[in-house]
């Protein structure tokens, strides 16, 4: 989680200065190093973004343990993070702010959906 959380930051503090796709890319690895600190706890692991994806959803997005709609913002963020990275497509302030705020959400839900899982095991 500590890297998730390193990216957030990252990204908070940047996004009123840096080039949007910057802030949307530190964003995306939010959301993904929070997934995949999510998926370690059980002993998962994959080697590809979309891999972390599919496993994120069939493990906590389709049993309920993590919400569908804020999860559907990992898609949105990987898609602009491509373009800005890959494309040079231009991404405006509006989306990094707003993926940027869905990030903030995201990593706050897998600490919680943690702290749960965590409480339960005692």
């Amino acid at each position: 989680m500590e890297a998730a959380r390193e990216r957030l930051s990252d990204a908070q503090k940047i996004v009123d200065v840096a080039h949007p796709a910057l802030v949307v890319s530190a964003a995306y690895y939010a959301m993904l190093n929070a997934a995949r600190a999510a998926l370690s706890e059980h002993d998962s692991y994959t080697k590809t973004h979309s891999g972390t994806w599919t496993l994120f959803s069939e493990r906590f997005v389709v049993t309920g343990a993590f919400d569908r709609e804020l999860f559907g913002f990992t898609g949105r963020a990987q898609e602009a993070r491509q373009e800005g990275d890959y494309q040079a497509k231009p991404l405006s302030p509006d989306l990094a702010r707003e993926l940027l705020d869905a990030a903030g959400r995201f990593v706050a839900a897998v600490e919680g959906m943690l702290d749960v899982a965590s409480e339960n095991r005692r």
